[in-house]
């Protein structure tokens, strides 16, 4: 039965720092007060610096460029920034009438690589939020003055590196200096992008030290969709087509979308040539075996670019309308698809890992999506920001499908290996069952795939299915469209997601939301909890608050959910519950806990029918089953006064019907 507590009375110090007229917490602390308003700041451990800042934020009104800029050159100690200016490059405002500033760092002139702040301002003109990366503590070195090379010498010496064949053709190729870090050392340095598809697809990004013409790093950031996948041949439905006719020979050409461009469909004959021949036919019929893929390709463009237009009034990957533009038969038995920057390109496969991949809407919608990530966050194809990239166009990629009428939580089944049943490239609901982690304590270290991009998106892609199956899709997407397109950053990391997708779920539905919980819960349930950038973030308003009792009990909550919450006091203690019926199986879990919990069950009697008391740091399981049908409770509570503000524990309830004399299982929310 319940034990009795010794009350404790915690000490707390409370450091903070007064800054350009905001008030925040130095390093480690979890809140800094101003006039009575509440901030939430999450800090990046390794420049010591703030990464995400929530709260009224300033008394001046920013309604310009400049105002941003003098924001932020107000703070610059808030970044400890020893030398630099700030630019806006972009200014917009969003369908709730919030304007995004996005700003970077210059120093002599020069920008500085990776650098990307946000300055979020509401209706009123108030800022509400900054966040992104600063680099600290640069100086001004007269870096100018170090730069021996032009950017057309760096552009050779890139090529020279690469060894391109003669014969390569160019989709892209330029070249921008930036001041780069390499080795932890600073300097100034272009970085140099060659894409090509011609004599086959490339799109390298080098870094070409402007003092001495050395080569810092190279990778290629292809957005590569197709590493493994699933799926079947061709199904033979017959669909109807947008086209185009001329001269009495009609084009997949599709002009009747509200953009300044087309959605158009090439083939390449089983070339590497881009973008190859407009497909056509005489009589309007596109029925042949050749043009299969085709009809595939351009269906499916058009469903993405719907799908975007009437969700996001998003017109086009640029929202400026711009042309989509896809061929198929790439290349021969080509095994992938992807964005090159420019277009869609897609292999017919090799009949036995794949079948030709513009079958597959999701593989489709997938590589649009890049494009999407591209123009907005521009998420680098690197270690977590390009496992992110991956994952937002998994995402999408499943959205998308299911806005079609098909939800199946997995990426590429109709193409993948269409010589087995049931398989498929990824799963979001169960990443592990195509070797990717589903929690950060199996992320994958790698030099491989540009830092493991393709392998650790297991875990972005569960916490996103964790907070689908307990909102929707709709409210889903909703949200991550709004953090990839407003608060996302070229360096952003699974933390930084996690923030921008709790600010977004709060301008949209407001913090403390079931919305904003579901969010939160997700990432819990997959390691994430805002404190791996090294801050020490308070509560969110303790989640679920107040919950002290059987009549305040928080719920109901969904069967195989995680919640994550805090017991924040010496005394406090948290209720839940949930309906059950008679015969079915309750599993009640407690886990990643701070101290010595304890866990409870009751009936909806209000009469205790289950206890886990293990000893300190073990996790406590329940298994009961359920008596009677009705609602029954949990309670959560901290041994003898132990208590957390920083380390939220887990919990989750599961509900299972009694397969005796049945058909099957069933799982009950």
């Amino acid at each position: 039965m319940k034990r009795s507590f010794k009350k404790i009375f915690p000490i707390t110090l409370a450091l903070s720092l007064m800054i350009g007229g905001m008030s925040f917490p130095a390093v480690g602390g979890a809140e800094g007060i101003q006039d009575g308003v509440h901030k939430k700041v999450s800090w990046d451990s390794k420049k010591g610096i703030p990464d995400f800042v929530i709260g009224k934020l300033s008394d001046k009104k920013v309604a310009s460029k400049s105002q941003a800029v003098r924001f932020l050159e107000e703070n610059k100690s808030l970044f400890k920034i020893g030398a630099g200016e700030f630019r806006v490059k972009s200014e917009s405002t969003d369908e709730l009438g919030m304007t995004h500033f996005r700003a970077d760092m210059t120093v002599d002139g020069i920008p500085v690589y990776g650098t990307d702040l946000y300055v979020h301002v509401d209706a009123n003109g108030d800022v509400y939020a900054v966040n992104g990366q600063a680099e600290p503590r640069l100086q001004n070195k007269k870096w100018n003055q170090k730069v021996k090379l032009t950017g057309n010498e760096a552009l050779a010496k890139a090529e020279e590196f690469l060894d391109l064949p003669s014969s390569m053709e160019y989709t892209a190729k330029d070249s921008s200096l930036y001041l780069y870090k390499n080795d932890k050392k600073w300097q100034p340095a272009y970085l140099v992008e060659l894409a090509s598809l011609e004599p086959h697809a490339a799109r390298q990004f080098t870094f070409v030290s402007a003092e001495d013409g050395s080569i810092l790093e190279s990778y290629d950031a292809l957005a590569d969709a197709a590493s493994t996948g699933t799926g079947v041949t061709l199904d033979g439905t017959t669909v109807q087509l947008n086209t185009f006719e001329s001269g009495g020979t009609y084009y997949l050409q599709d002009t009747t979308k509200p953009m300044s461009g087309v959605i158009e469909t090439y083939t390449a004959n089983n070339r590497t040539r881009l973008p190859g021949s407009i497909v056509s036919d005489s009589n309007n019929v596109f029925d042949s075996s050749v043009q299969a893929a085709a009809v595939d390709a351009h269906v499916n463009a058009g469903i993405t670019y719907d799908y975007y237009y009437e969700t996001f009034n998003r017109n086009s990957y640029d929202n400026n309308g711009a042309s989509l533009i896809s061929t198929v038969h790439y290349d021969r038995y080509y095994n992938n698809a992807f964005w090159n920057g420019t277009q869609m390109v897609y292999g017919d496969g090799d009949g036995s890992t794949f079948s030709p991949l513009s079958g597959a809407l999701d593989v489709i919608a997938h590589e649009l999506t890049h494009a999407v990530t591209e123009e907005t966050a521009n998420l680098v194809y690197q270690n977590q920001p390009g496992a992110l990239n991956e994952s937002m166009s998994d995402v999408f990629g499943m959205i998308v499908e299911a806005y079609n009428g098909d939800t199946d939580w997995l990426m590429g089944e109709d193409v993948y290996t269409p010589g087995v049943e049931g398989d498929a490239l990824r799963s979001l609901s169960n990443p592990e069952l195509y070797d990717q982690p589903a929690h950060m304590d199996h992320y994958y270290v790698t030099s491989d795939d540009n830092g493991g991009v393709h392998t650790n998106s297991g875990i972005p892609n569960k916490a996103f299915y964790n907070i689908a199956t307990s909102i929707g899709l709709d409210a889903s997407a909703e949200i991550y469209y709004r953090a990839l397109t407003t608060y996302l950053t070229s360096q952003s990391d699974f933390t930084d997601a996690r923030n921008g997708l709790l600010q977004a779920a709060t301008d949209l539905y407001g913090e403390g939301s079931v919305e904003y919980n579901a969010v939160n819960n997700g990432f819990l349930a997959v390691g994430i909890d805002g404190s791996s950038s090294g801050g020490n973030e308070t509560p969110d308003s303790d989640t679920f608050e107040p919950n002290n009792s059987f009549n305040e009990a928080y719920g109901p909550l969904v069967s195989g959910t995680t919640y994550g919450s805090y017991i924040s006091t010496s005394t406090d203690s948290d209720f839940y519950m949930f309906e059950a019926e008679i015969g079915q199986s309750i599993s009640v879990e407690l886990g990643n806990l701070p101290g010595d919990y304890d866990l409870y069950l009751y009936d909806s009697n209000r009469s205790l029918v289950g206890a886990s008391e293990n000893a300190w740091s073990r996790n406590e399981l329940i298994s009961h089953s359920a008596g009677q049908t009705g609602t029954y409770y949990v309670e959560v509570v901290g041994w003898n006064g132990a208590m957390s503000t920083t380390t939220p524990y887990h919990l989750t309830v599961t509900i299972e019907t009694n397969t005796k004399g049945s058909k099957g299982n069933r799982k009950s929310n």
